[in-house]
């Protein structure tokens, strides 16, 4: 009778080795309520439950034979493969007895076949994963269909063919015989062998799809968030532009237990969906190369399983927001959409595309995709000097053309020349002395049109559109912007309110006005819709000054230098024109200067009804200046 695992009563299901243990945290399938310690040393065979699982793998034995694929082989170096994956095959081939198992890992060179027991003394730095599954013989061929396009490299094979009988995939992958034409994706479902039966989904995908697989591949079949625990590039980030879709990076270092893990020696790529319950262990990480390989992710859907790997998924990385680059810095201070209670530090220098949240964002405008579409808007467009134009409007409006996925975000922001469309990352370095905002709104498309309507009154300049008119049908407004058809006759006034993509939304009011108009925005359009005082940090000339003279609808100047969070800020430098409503919770991003020459030019300002933002802002908005004396002469 076979025997993986010589422990009574239960069956090991997953192991994860911390990196520089030698010993793994288990869960075992009949009791995955916590972590439990490994038994023994994953060194030595003896004691521990893999070590038996893979007893009759590493030697002989004449009704158990098995297949095993490694992108690292044991004892052949310096083999190329355009696979990642690894695991072993293992079929009980005596007479009336239905019984397998996979086995899914991420150690390369193990488990060499027929030759003994050996763990790769240089694997206890690192972190690992071994998974087994007790399956049925009928589940073997779904599960080869799925390697199939993850074309994996065989290393050995001993299962008799009188084992496989019809079992074409399973044929083919032990030949060798990988697919060359579509379908390029793969997705199969097994179930464990016990009266309890789990259920595997199998996602795989061969180098020739160009997907990338945590994004287009599992978000898309799961129709959830994911939270991923995975080396990382400098290109691929956090995603939380669709909503229930985004994908959560885990923050490093976590703990396994009482096990401490960490990305740099963590060889382990897995995800948690969320909500629950599905646990994904994938064998590529979340880096950009892998759309143009081969991949495959196992997806366990049992609760316990995911809630274990769901305590080490506790933290994770923030959705930025709003980013404030005070005048020489090169990093910003950042307040993230799901917490904005304080200003963090970005995580790069604005002068590269990796390593920090807004390169990410602007992925797909400064690079090609064929479902990322955009129109880019600024009165200094990229490559383009000495245009002249009645606005000072930046920003870009980016949808997703993907079939059935309704996505799209508006970023808005104070950088002149940036950012160029489709010609790579190129941040101008002569605003690294000067203070910027750049503020991201994830949101439905039904919301462009209402965006458009705004940016007609303040008659941007488009330097750059390829978004098909197949997603914009009916916008009539996006279509005029889009044509630069602005109007010319009254009103010259607009407020659109629009709302994020989140499930706590929060709604942004936009007001606009168009030059004809003659309006003093601050005081004749802000002021007047909000009904509040407003604090206003914004160059300013020698003609408008704070003006106290209506109670509650006053506008008070803040003061210079300031502090953004622990960086300075101060007036002569900073090119951000902002507002502070008194009482809140309302800020606003306005695109002229508070100066009278804006009564003769178009204006917008960018108003965020949210408690967290205006307390960011109304920190820095703590000093204001005294209101001007007014005196009344008698004659």
């Amino acid at each position: 009778m076979l025997k993986y695992v010589q422990l009574p009563g239960a069956f090991r299901a997953i192991l994860y080795k911390a990196p520089g243990q030698i010993r793994g945290k288990i869960i075992v399938s009949n009791s995955a309520g916590a972590w439990t310690d490994g038994n023994g040393d994953l060194t030595q065979q003896g004691g521990q439950s893999f070590g038996g699982t893979l007893e009759h793998v590493v030697q002989n034995h004449d009704q158990i034979k098995f297949l095993a694929y490694n992108n690292v082989p044991p004892g052949m170096p310096n083999v190329k493969t355009k696979s990642n994956s690894k695991g072993v095959i293992i079929v009980q081939t005596t007479q009336n007895i239905d019984a397998a198992s996979w086995i899914v890992h991420t150690v390369p060179g193990f488990p060499a076949a027929k030759t003994g027991y050996s763990w790769p003394v240089a694997e206890n730095a690192k972190g690992h994963i071994l998974i087994c599954l007790t399956i049925s013989e009928s589940q073997i061929n779904a599960i080869a269909a799925s390697l199939l396009r993850a074309e994996p490299l065989v290393h050995y094979n001993d299962i008799p063919e009188t084992e496989t009988v019809g079992m074409q995939y399973f044929k083919k992958l032990s030949d060798g015989q990988f697919p060359t034409v579509p379908p390029y994706l793969s997705r199969q479902s097994i179930k464990t062998a016990a009266q309890a039966a789990v259920t595997v989904n199998v996602y795989s995908k061969s180098a020739a799809s160009r997907y990338e697989i945590y994004k287009r591949v599992i978000v898309k079949a799961l129709k959830k968030t994911i939270k991923v625990w995975s080396r990382r590039d400098n290109k691929l980030k956090g995603d939380c532009r669709v909503v229930e879709r985004n994908i959560r990076l885990i923050k490093s270092p976590a703990r396994v237990g009482d096990h401490d893990t960490n990305l740099d020696a963590d060889l382990t790529n897995w995800a948690v969906s969320d909500p629950g319950n599905i646990f994904c262990l994938i064998d590529r990480p979340y880096a950009k190369n892998q759309t143009v390989q081969s991949a495959m992710a196992v997806c366990i859907d049992q609760a316990d399983i995911f809630a274990r790997f769901n305590d080490i998924a506790a933290q994770v990385e923030d959705c930025p927001a709003i980013l404030y680059k005070a005048p020489g810095q090169i990093r910003g201070k950042i307040i993230v959409s799901n917490s904005a209670g304080a200003w963090t530090d970005g995580n790069g220098d604005l002068t590269q595309q990796g390593g920090q949240s807004f390169g990410g964002t602007l992925e797909h405008v400064v690079q090609n995709h064929d479902q990322i579409k955009f129109l880019a808007y600024n009165n200094v467009p990229p490559g383009m000097p000495n245009v002249k134009t009645k606005s000072n409007s930046k920003g870009v409006i980016i949808v997703q053309t993907t079939q059935n996925i309704d996505a799209a975000s508006w970023i808005v922001h104070t950088v002149p020349g940036f950012p160029a469309a489709k010609t790579g990352y190129s941040w101008p370095v002569a605003e690294n002395a000067k203070g910027h905002i750049l503020i991201c709104l994830t949101i439905s498309e039904s919301q462009i049109n209402a965006i458009a309507a705004s940016l007609l009154r303040a008659e941007p300049l488009v330097h750059y559109n390829d978004i098909p008119e197949t997603e914009t049908v009916g916008m009539q407004y996006f279509k005029k912007l889009s044509d630069g058809q602005f109007p010319t006759v009254p009103p010259y006034l607009s407020r659109q309110s629009i709302k994020t993509a989140a499930q706590a939304a929060v709604t942004v009011n936009v007001y606009s006005k168009s030059a004809a108009s003659r309006y003093e925005i601050y005081k004749r359009v802000i002021v007047k819709a909000l009904k509040k005082t407003i604090k206003v940090w914004s160059r300013r000339d020698n003609k408008l000054k704070g003006d106290c003279r209506v109670v509650e609808r006053n506008i008070r100047l803040i003061k210079s230098p300031a502090r953004v969070g622990d960086h300075d800020t101060n007036l002569d430098a900073d090119l951000t024109n902002w507002a502070v409503s008194d009482p809140g919770n309302i800020f606003c991003l306005i695109d002229r200067p508070y100066a009278k020459n804006q009564t003769v030019q178009s204006a917008m300002a960018v108003c965020i009804d949210q408690a967290d933002i205006f307390a960011r802002f109304n920190d820095i908005a703590a000093q204001v200046e005294d209101c001007p004396n007014f005196f009344i002469v008698m004659i």
